[in-house]
């Protein structure tokens, strides 16, 4: 059976007024678990590596520092540096973040549904945002941000996840919030849309990358896998973003598996265009 999402991460995106980008980053979990992921708690995420990680791939974002980056995700080779530096043209810094996490009971990975506030240059007004991600445990026993290869139950795993209903509120809430900014602040809805455009500038002169190596075909069954390989909470529609770790114009319309709802992503792929359904990335 086919993967059903090449790139390893999933992002919603969010349409709103138009504009794309990447929110949320999305990875299965499942089974026949999938009932039970849907109507769990969402649950803050303490553990404090974890919001670290986050931090840090959130900063090499800002920075488009792929040195900085590499070590925090399963595949470099999954992040998009071209529409990085798209992003940072107009990004000035991601504030307020906060995750929340579902659990995968299988193997113990985590879907990450990462909250924050969009900072652009010279604008005041703030983009409320929503990525998702996942997070595994790498040989070398550390969390990273997974961007490779999904095998079946971590497909399932994530759509189900995806479809939580408290999950559900909080991207209804992002994209209320967001079209209030949007409504409010004309200089930030022109910045905003001129970014989504540059991504998806960015995203179609992009050469086709080479599709991630199946964790479970992989000659070390210890290598880390990165099925986060795309999310970004204002990416545009992509099979990782539904991301930034990798993500805002409609939060409702998934744009990547690697992706969740984006609030700031307006009907597109993976991206902000991507809040990104980035992510990433």
């Amino acid at each position: 059976m086919k993967l059903k999402y090449k790139k390893l991460i999933i992002v919603i995106s969010i349409g709103a007024l138009l504009l794309s980008f990447l929110i949320l980053t999305l990875i299965p979990t499942g089974g026949d678990d999938s009932n039970q992921v849907e109507d769990a708690p969402l649950v803050k995420c303490e553990d404090e590596e974890i919001n670290n990680l986050v931090a840090s791939y959130f900063q090499a974002k800002r920075d488009v520092d792929m040195e900085m980056m590499e070590p925090l995700v399963s595949s470099i080779g999954q992040i998009n540096q071209e529409k990085l530096i798209a992003q940072a043209e107009y990004v000035e810094d991601y504030l307020n973040i906060v995750c929340y996490s579902l659990e995968n009971e299988d193997n113990g990975a985590l879907r990450l549904y990462v909250r924050y506030d969009m900072k652009m240059k010279n604008i005041d007004t703030l983009a409320p945002s929503l990525s998702g991600l996942y997070v595994t445990v790498g040989s070398d026993g550390n969390k990273l941000i997974y961007l490779s290869a999904l095998d079946v139950n971590e497909e399932e795993f994530i759509l189900a996840a995806d479809k939580n209903s408290h999950v559900e509120e909080m991207r209804k809430e992002v994209v209320a919030a967001f079209q209030t900014a949007i409504d409010s602040d004309e200089a930030f809805r022109q910045l905003y849309q001129k970014m989504d455009q540059g991504i998806a500038a960015a995203e179609k002169n992009q050469p086709a990358e080479p599709t991630a190596a199946d964790p479970n075909a992989a000659a070390d069954p210890n290598a880390p896998v990165d099925p986060n390989a795309a999310a970004d909470p204002n990416a545009p529609a992509d099979p990782n973003a539904a991301a930034d770790p990798n993500a805002p114009s409609d939060p409702n319309v998934p744009a990547d598996p690697n992706a969740a709802a984006d609030p700031n992503a307006a009907a597109d792929s993976n991206a902000p265009s991507d809040p990104n359904a980035a992510p990433a990335q």
